[in-house]
């Protein structure tokens, strides 16, 4: 996925005039098998689609403006144009297009925890560590681009490894098993 340059918003519309097409988003998105949860309470109105198997990663879509007047667009979170508000199904398969790559990985991810060898794996705590905290922010800054978070719904080190066209996601329990995942998949591209 690239980062595409948000456009401003240009043009102000009442919310009651923006949800029906973002509902009609959707029931689009639930056809293609997504998770979504409209969010019409904050500045703009969105809708988040997610995976239900990965409820933390997702894209947060509005409804922007376009250049023609009475012409808007689903937008993404970084700033994409997906479809016309008049075709919610597009808007639907590009959601898909940006999100099937990152829930893949996450799946195979745990795919893979769960075939190791049958030995039970330690529970991290609910809470990071400040000292761990300290080590994300050592290794976003290490590796120019990496993305590091803690997962608080599946108490794991994740990153996002930049690399070209290919982006790689990776997750482990701890701080320096995230740092050799890190490298491996830096080492893939």
């Amino acid at each position: 996925m690239k980062w595409v340059e948000p456009k401003h918003w240009n043009v102000a519309a009442p919310t009651s005039s923006i949800t029906p097409h973002l509902d009609r988003l959707v029931e689009a998105v639930v056809r293609e098998g997504w998770q979504a949860v409209p969010r019409y309470d904050g500045p703009r109105p969105l809708v988040h689609v997610f995976d239900r198997d990965a409820p933390q990663f997702g894209e947060s879509i509005t409804l922007a403006p376009g250049p023609v007047p009475r012409v808007w667009w689903f937008r993404s979170s970084t700033g994409e144009n997906l479809a016309l508000h008049t075709d919610p199904s597009q808007a639907a398969r590009q959601i898909t297009r940006i999100l099937i790559p990152y829930v893949t990985a996450i799946r195979a991810a745990r795919s893979h925890r769960a075939q190791r060898a049958g030995t039970p794996s330690p529970t991290p705590p609910a809470v990071p560590d400040p000292a761990h905290v300290t080590t994300i922010a050592e290794l976003e800054k290490r590796f120019a681009g990496l993305v590091c978070w803690w997962g608080r719904y599946t108490y794991e080190w994740w990153a996002i490894v930049p690399g070209g066209t290919q982006w790689t996601i990776v997750n482990a329990e701890e701080p320096d098993s995230l740092l050799h995942e890190i490298l491996r998949a830096r080492k893939r591209r």
